[in-house]
C-alpha cells in the first residue's frame, strides 16, 4: 500500500533536495488520475543521498527493480554514480531520477518548478509546462490522458477559473 503523505513527510523533515514529478505532481495540480508509486527528480550529490539513505533507513529500502528484491547497502557515494534510483520502501514505491526526459537534469527542472502545497506542507513541484511536455514526450496511453488533462486544467488557469 502506497503511502505517499508519510514519504513525503520523511524526505522534508530530512531535507532532501527534489522536486515532484509524476502523478503526485500531476494530482497537486488537479488531476484526477491515479498512481501507484512516488516520482521524485533530485540531486544525486553524495549530501544530499546520505539524506535520503538517512530519511529511508528504518523504512527497509530495497531495489524494486532487483530480482529478488535485495537490500540497500550501498553508501551515499557508491549510490551517487547511478543516474537513477527504484527504490521499495515500507511506505510504498520511491523512484528517484536524476534526470527528467525530456526536459533536463534535476537542476533545470528544479529552476522552473513551483512550490505548491501538498499533504499540509510547501513542496516544490515540477512546473505544469514541464509536466505536460513529460507526459506528451512518454507517448503511454495514461500519459496521453493525464496530458488532455493538464492541458485543460492550464487552459482554465489561464482563463483566471478556479
Amino acid at each position: 500500500m502506497q503511502r505517499t503523505p508519510e514519504l513525503l513527510r520523511l524526505l522534508l523533515d530530512a531535507e532532501v533536495e527534489f522536486v515532484i514529478i509524476g502523478g503526485v505532481a500531476a494530482i497537486a495540480y488537479g488531476s484526477a488520475t491515479f498512481t501507484q508509486d512516488f516520482d521524485v527528480t533530485a540531486s544525486f550529490r553524495e549530501e544530499n543521498l546520505s539524506r535520503l539513505l538517512t530519511a529511508l533507513g528504518s523504512l527497509h529500502p530495497r531495489y524494486a527493480l532487483a530480482v529478488p528484491k535485495r537490500p540497500v547497502t550501498e553508501t551515499a557515494a557508491e549510490l551517487s554514480a547511478n543516474r537513477n534510483l527504484y527504490l521499495l520502501t515500507d511506505l510504498g514505491r520511491l523512484d528517484v531520477l536524476s534526470e527528467v526526459v525530456p526536459v533536463g537534469s534535476y537542476e533545470q527542472v528544479a529552476a522552473r518548478a513551483t512550490t505548491l502545497e501538498l499533504y499540509g506542507r510547501p513542496c516544490r513541484i515540477i512546473s505544469l509546462d514541464d509536466l505536460i511536455t513529460v507526459k506528451h514526450h512518454l507517448g503511454r496511453d495514461k500519459d496521453r490522458l493525464v496530458e488532455r488533462e493538464l492541458l485543460a486544467l492550464r487552459a482554465r488557469q489561464q482563463a483566471g477559473k478556479p
